[in-house]
């Protein structure tokens, strides 16, 4: 038996020889088994280029939100430090004459 054959199984009608060799004939016109196949192929392909890009996506967004974070309490720590040294509370702002006597008192420039 050829490979033709014994993929061919009744359909409950019968085929004849011709219209089996019109379809074979189809087939290798249009390449539509070949075709399908790449296709396929490439859609897998790219469902993976897809899920690693994906992957590669939520742990860079991972690392940004770690970078803001950082850059947040980096931020709140200065401010803390800042209102430390001028004996001011968050938001406050003093007058520039007020920062220079504060500074020239705290053994700044004169």
């Amino acid at each position: 038996m050829s490979e033709a054959d014994q993929e061919w199984k009744p359909s409950g009608r019968p085929t004849s020889t011709m219209a089996q060799a019109f379809s074979a004939s189809l087939d290798s016109a249009f390449s539509l088994d070949s075709d399908v196949s790449h296709l396929s192929q490439t859609i897998d392909q790219k469902r993976q280029q897809m899920m690693i890009q994906n992957r590669e996506l939520e742990e860079l967004q991972q690392r940004i939100r770690e970078a803001e974070e950082r850059l947040k309490a980096r931020e709140s720590g200065a401010v803390e430090d800042n209102s430390k040294n001028t004996g001011q509370r968050d938001g406050e702002s003093r007058p520039a004459g007020e920062i220079h006597s504060i500074y020239t008192s705290q053994g700044g420039r004169k």
